[in-house]
């Protein structure tokens, strides 16, 4: 398994910008390789079930993954814990944190994964978990995209 962080400040307020980041169905406006987001369900209380699609490209091969996750939102907090429920990863799982930073907001990302390819080798990883840090670094910057427009 393989453990990927990535940190960004933007500006605005904590609260705001973790307001813009509940919104994720926005994300595939920003960001290419995300196909699709769609929120399945909403229990009200900071529970959500959403469906993702997107496309994935190491070396000449380009596949489209998708994945059920599970939100935990937590607006006191200024948090979201996710997990993966079903979808083309073996683990999918992790936090956002929405902290003060002077004027801004530090937003931190962290991503625990695995694909469960058993045959991959260490090259193979060491792409997918680069592929994986770039996917977490665009996110942010869509999120500072989105928190700007608003």
């Amino acid at each position: 398994m393989s453990e990927i962080v990535s940190t960004r400040r933007i500006a605005g307020a904590p609260e705001a910008v973790y307001r813009v980041a509940q919104r994720v169905e926005r994300f595939p406006d920003v960001l290419p390789d995300l196909d699709k987001v769609e929120v399945l369900e909403n229990d009200g209380n900071g529970t959500v079930k959403t469906s993702w699609t997107g496309t994935i490209k190491v070396g000449p091969l380009t596949r489209q993954i998708s994945w059920i996750e599970l939100d935990h939102w937590d607006d006191e907090g200024l948090r979201c814990s996710f997990e993966l429920v079903e979808g083309d990863m073996k683990t999918y799982d992790g936090t956002w944190v929405f902290a003060a930073d002077g004027d801004g907001c530090e937003v931190k990302l962290s991503v625990n994964f695995e694909l469960g390819v058993p045959m991959l080798g260490a090259l193979v990883n060491r792409m997918v978990d680069q592929l994986m840090q770039n996917n977490c670094d665009e996110l942010l910057a869509a999120l500072e995209k989105l928190a700007a427009a608003d």
